[in-house]
């Protein structure tokens, strides 16, 4: 399998990233409607496995396009 390209990483963090902050307002509007406290949502926020997940996955994407701007920076300045 080929390494993703730096388009395919941007857009890749993009749609997870608005999925991720979709799942938290519907979670936290649920929560809101059940009547929790402040605490009570934010402790489920944290504990929610699916939200863990995909926060673990942008941080892994934004790595992986990190060390892909570093490399083409380096093959750059030693092709100077």
């Amino acid at each position: 399998m080929s390494e993703p390209n730096l388009e395919e990483l941007n857009e890749s963090i993009k749609l997870l990233s608005k999925y991720r902050d979709r799942l938290n307002k519907e979670v936290t509007l649920i929560a809101k409607k059940l009547q929790m406290s402040p605490k009570a949502i934010n402790s489920t926020l944290k504990d929610n496995s699916e939200l863990t997940k995909i926060n673990h996955i942008i941080i892994n994407l934004i790595s992986q396009r990190e060390n892909q701007l570093e490399k083409k920076h380096l093959e750059k300045t030693l092709s100077q």
